[in-house]
């Protein structure tokens, strides 16, 4: 069982950081939104805003963009990552509200299962947009709202195999859509993505196909793009 309060995200991903790279069913959902909604990257100026240990930031040869950054708030999961020889070295820590970036420095940008650990929403919307270039795009994807509302919750593994609850602030597609519009940037498409046979393999992991058909459907992941 998880604690009985939600961890702050800070110290939840401090904890998480060890145990990050593995799969879960909003991770294995957030993969497929970012492959249906990101442009051909090979070539481009990627940023991972919320990268993580950079899982993210890993491309075949060839296929890749010409520079690919990260920027994480939580020097543990960066420190993760680096211990890794394939991932990208550009990646540095810094608060998704105050980007250590350059402006119109990126063709793609991606916050990827980040902005329900934010309190509000201008406040990232303003720096996402500041550091993507005219003409770019920002994809932003996160838990979805439904599946809160049906009793869903984001919960994690440490390393000793304890489970964690972390604390989660929900934010509505409407929110997102006007916080967006009003730093500039203009909607361009919208998934919502449900539990469905991809990811089955989880609850049948856990012992639980019958929970499972009952939350076929749901949906799990809320992506959104934007473009400047």
């Amino acid at each position: 069982m998880p604690d009985a309060d939600p961890l702050p995200a800070a110290a939840a991903y401090r904890l998480w950081a060890e145990t990050y790279d593995e799969e879960n069913p909003l991770t294995t959902l957030d993969r497929r939104a970012a492959t249906l909604l990101s442009p051909p990257l090979k070539g481009k100026a990627l940023l991972d805003a919320a990268c993580g240990t950079g899982r993210r930031l890993v491309f075949r040869e060839g296929d890749g963009p010409r520079l690919a950054a990260g920027i994480d708030l939580v020097f543990e999961m960066l420190r993760r990552g680096r211990a890794f020889a394939e991932r990208p070295r550009a990646t540095a820590r810094g608060d998704l509200r105050a980007l250590p970036i350059a402006s119109s420095r990126f063709d793609v940008v991606w916050c990827r299962l980040a902005t329900g650990h934010l309190p509000d929403l201008p406040s990232l919307y303003r720096e996402l947009a500041r550091v993507v270039a005219p003409g770019g795009l920002v994809l932003v994807t996160d838990f979805h709202p439904a599946a809160v509302r049906a009793g869903h919750r984001r919960l994690f593994r440490d390393a000793s195999g304890k489970s964690h609850l972390v604390a989660h602030v929900v934010h509505e597609p409407e929110a997102h859509a006007e916080a967006a519009a009003a730093a500039g940037l203009s909607f361009d498409a919208r998934l919502d993505l449900p539990v469905d046979d991809d990811v089955r393999v989880f609850w049948q992991r856990a012992n639980a196909l019958e929970r499972f058909e009952r939350d076929r459907g749901l949906p799990l992941l809320l992506a959104l793009r934007f473009r400047r």
